[in-house]
């Protein structure tokens, strides 16, 4: 026993002469030999441009300044670091880094970046001889003898703070990070963790527990991210490689308490990318390009879904949400399950509370079939107008509830290939509502005008009451069939039918507005065809009977809800006629 206490004294002591003359030496050696540590297998370069000093007490620190340190995902150019060192794992020829601090820090991702700071940077020299069997205090002045091949020092990392970093990137660092403190490596107990940084000018902080499960995972417990806009909490395991696949995966639940969108936009403040005008250089070059006979950028139909996205990771995700504010209205108790894998996507059961009643329905898409594909089941029988016309920054003195539900499938990768393959139908209704005036003539304004037709009782301000709105349509591989469609107003009844091709973005309607004046109507058919963004309006003889604007209310009511129960219309008020004078006013605009 006595000879086993004298060698570990004796070890002992070797090992605080040892460091005791790193100390001393540090400045003389030092650089070379931690270039030569970082640098042993190639995987990342260290390069230590400013002084380094090494303490011993209270446990081994080496301090350096003006630090650049590269790998394959970039780079971190440090104002200073600090590296404590565990004690008694060197007698192992192990370097165990109890915690390493970096200070004042820039981050590079650019992995382009990485060449240039190591050629920069003094190259790395080898290690020295305190790295194999001999005295460590100085590098050898001549070449080594034949004999065993030495051992090399492994180096491990414990823990990690950052302080005072910034994210650089196009535009400036948007991320800024005051604190981080987390462990290196999980380990299989679990640690904390904890992230305080700013995004732009919101100020945030994550922190939770992390710990290492089997199959090279990692499990997240008691995750919380809290902002002033809101926070969420996180539960589950990570995987960077699941068994069997090449691709991360995270099965687990995410809460969100709450979150409020207007606050967001207004902390991130307005995008500085503002599109240029039609004289501006980009928009002279761009015609230049097409002068040149160089194919045009792709319009929104033409234009490819991230559908490629869905095949980067699985996800197994119960998702909850307590409160949403979004254009001042407030959606909550939203709740689904997202399932992601092998590039197939399913949220079922989706569930939410929106201004006005209860949305449900369940979204699909595979992102794995050629081409992808994706359907939509919706049900919305009580959508408030006033939030909703909010949300769409559209006139928002509305009052009254739309109904709405869709029942959509389709298959393409790009908008133009799904609305020419979209199939199913949908169906929209709405009773007993007031509409502003401002969006109806956003609706009709164009198609009155181009009838020559006066905009009686369509004044800019005050709205107009809707007792009924009644809308169905059939869609076969983008052609949708609009069943006779109906709206009433006090003064005005619009009745339609026709097509809407949407893969080739033209339709056929026949519209028959009906202006009641006292107890007479006057009847003017129409017929609306050509481009969607750009129809012909004509007369339509065909529609002279105006059989189309005196629909019964109550059916088309039951074919736009699917045969669902819903409110009835309110009786019609008696009509006290339209004077001379407002005829004459309407036909003056």
């Amino acid at each position: 026993m006595r000879r086993v206490v004298a060698l570990s004294a004796g070890a002992l002591a070797l090992l605080l002469v040892v460091v005791a003359g790193m100390a001393v030496t540090a400045p003389r050696w030092g650089k070379p030999l931690i270039e030569g540590l970082v640098a042993r297998d190639g995987r990342q370069t260290i390069a230590l441009n400013g002084p380094i000093s090494f303490s011993l007490l209270p446990r081994p620190r080496l301090r350096a300044e003006d630090v650049v340190v590269s790998a394959g995902a970039g780079r971190i150019e440090a104002g200073r670091l600090m590296a404590e060192l565990a004690l008694a794992p060197l007698l192992s020829r192990r370097i165990v880094v109890a915690r390493l601090d970096i200070d004042h820090a820039v981050l590079y991702p650019a992995p382009g970046d990485v060449d240039r700071v190591v050629s920069a940077a003094a190259p790395p020299a080898p290690p020295p001889a305190s790295l194999s069997p001999g005295p460590p205090l100085a590098p050898p002045s001549h070449a080594p003898h034949p004999g065993p091949k030495p051992r090399h020092w492994r180096i491990s990392l414990v823990a990690l703070r950052l302080t005072d970093a910034r994210l650089a990137g196009a535009g400036g660092a948007a991320l800024s990070v005051v604190r981080v403190d987390l462990p290196a490596l999980p380990g299989p107990v679990a640690t904390p963790f904890d992230i305080d940084a700013r995004y732009g000018g919101i100020p945030f902080s994550i922190s939770g527990m992390i710990a290492r499960v089997a199959g090279d995972g990692v499990s997240l417990s008691g995750v919380k991210l809290v902002a002033p806009e809101g926070d969420l909490a996180l539960e589950g395991v990570l995987h960077l490689a699941a068994p069997g696949h090449d691709r991360p995966s995270f099965a687990g639940k995410l809460t969100l308490h709450r979150l409020d969108l207007d606050l967001l936009r207004h902390a991130l403040g307005p995008s500085t990318a503002k599109s240029a005008p039609p004289g501006s250089a980009s928009g002279g070059a761009q015609g230049a390009q097409a002068a040149a006979g160089a194919p045009a950028a792709p319009g929104w139909r033409g234009r490819a879904w991230p559908f490629a996205l869905l095949r980067a990771a699985d996800l197994n995700l119960a998702l909850a949400a307590g409160r949403v504010v979004e254009s001042g209205a407030t959606y909550h108790d939203l709740a689904t399950h997202v399932s992601l894998a092998d590039g197939h996507l399913v949220l079922d059961p989706l569930r939410l509370e929106v201004p006005g009643g209860a949305v449900s329905g369940a979204l699909g898409i595979d992102a794995a079939a050629d081409p992808p594909s994706l359907t939509l089941h919706l049900v919305a029988p009580s959508l408030a107008l006033a939030p909703l016309a909010a949300a769409f920054h559209w006139p928002a003195d509305n009052a009254g509830a739309l109904e709405v539900f869709a029942d959509l499938a389709a298959k393409g990768a790009t908008a133009g290939a799904l609305a020419s393959d979209m199939s199913g139908r949908i169906g929209i209704a709405a009773v007993n509502a007031a509409l502003d005036n401002r969006l109806l003539l956003m609706a009709l304004g164009g198609a009155l005008r181009r009838a020559e037709l006066p905009t009686i009782g369509l004044d800019l301000q005050g709205r107009s009451e809707v007792r009924c709105l009644a809308v169905r349509a059939e869609i076969t591989h983008g052609v949708m069939q609009v069943a006779p469609a109906l709206a009433q107003s006090p003064r005005l009844d619009l009745g339609a039918a026709g097509t809407l091709d949407l893969g080739g973005a033209t339709m056929d309607l026949r519209l028959v507005p009906s202006l009641r004046i006292g107890g007479n109507a006057l009847v003017v058919p129409l017929r609306l065809t050509g481009a969607l963004a750009a129809p012909g309006l004509a007369p339509d003889p065909v529609q002279a009977d105006g059989a189309l604007a005196a629909e019964p209310c109550e059916a088309a009511l039951a074919l736009a809800r699917n045969g669902q129960a819903g409110p009835a219309p309110a009786p019609r008020k008696p009509e006290k006629g339209i004077s001379l004078k407002d005829i004459l006013r309407g036909l003056g605009k």
